[in-house]
């Protein structure tokens, strides 16, 4: 409780609900992205998150509206579309995977930013700023938005731990899921979908280039320092968590920083300190492993001279 009221009276009001809506979104992002990581979804959320800007735009010239949900939702729709694109390209060609998420990834995004540019250029009510998105505009958010984004982070990480169990199963073998008799493909799309809703929620945040990092970067940074599930959700969206509220204090303190990257860095020093010194798998962990308590081997006996 002493951080948070040290918080409260040394940061203004707008960058304390900057700070809570953050938070909000680092911790269910990592949260998310753990199974998402586990499943191997991680390319799949950044070809989600290129594709926001073009529902972003699409919703500003259909509606006319420049408030935050509808934006979000237009960006929620072509993520969603753009997934189904991915699938359809694995289906029916015989394109891999990862070239048809590049290929997918670089056609939405090159698409979002002739849109935004071509609003922008001719005096579209309202466009003008849209290309924050590509990088976050955290100083724009209000108490209202704030809210939206704790709301539906809340519903993200609720879900998870409501089908945790399932999820858990689909995430480390999708085929014994589906001999079991569990719908497997609907238990993968719900997580896929889950992942496309944290990425749309995070780019007020970190903006479509970099809120990728926040779905990724804590449960990695998590994975060194636990083998099992449950823990590692939580060290994640504790990760995330710490990683939000620390970007935006930075930001805040320190002039002309953006909130997203320096949030994407936070959490890539968590990573590199998660590394180093997490028990077991750091790499201090092992280099006194190998030291220290393996015993050392029997020397290697010299090899006959070679004679013709």
């Amino acid at each position: 409780m002493m951080p948070v009221a040290v918080l409260a009276v040394v940061l203004p009001y707008n960058t304390l609900v900057v700070a809570g809506g953050v938070a909000a979104v680092g911790c269910a992002a990592g949260v998310v992205g753990t199974l998402g990581v586990l499943r191997r979804r991680a390319l799949v959320g950044d070809a989600a998150a290129h594709a926001t800007l073009v529902g972003v735009a699409a919703a500003l010239l259909v509606t006319g509206q420049r408030s935050l949900t509808v934006l979000l939702a237009g960006g929620l729709l072509s993520a969603i579309a753009a997934l189904g694109l991915l699938v359809l390209i694995r289906r029916f060609t015989r394109t891999r995977d990862d070239a048809a998420t590049a290929v997918v990834l670089s056609v939405s995004f090159g698409l979002g930013i002739v849109l935004i540019s071509g609003m922008v250029a001719r005096g579209v009510p309202g466009s003008a700023g849209l290309e924050r998105f590509l990088l976050g505009h955290t100083a724009a958010l209000t108490i209202g938005d704030a809210t939206l984004l704790g709301l539906v982070s809340t519903f993200a990480v609720v879900a998870v731990w409501l089908g945790l169990k399932e999820a858990t199963m689909v995430a480390f073998d999708p085929a014994f899921a589906a001999a079991a008799g569990w719908p497997a493909t609907a238990i993968d799309l719900t997580l896929v979908a889950l992942v496309a809703v944290m990425v749309v929620v995070g780019l007020p945040a970190a903006g479509a280039v970099l809120v990728t990092a926040l779905v990724v970067i804590p449960p990695v940074a998590a994975r060194q320092w636990t083998d099992r599930i449950v823990p590692m959700l939580i060290i994640a969206g504790g990760i995330g968590l710490v990683c939000g509220l620390s970007g935006v204090v930075i930001s805040s303190l320190a002039t002309r920083l953006p909130t997203g990257p320096v949030v994407v860095l936070v959490a890539a020093a968590c990573f590199v300190v998660s590394l180093v010194v997490a028990p077991r798998r750091g790499l201090l962990a092992r280099w006194w492993e190998r030291r220290v308590v393996l015993p050392e081997s029997p020397p290697l006996p010299e090899p006959p001279e070679f004679r013709q």
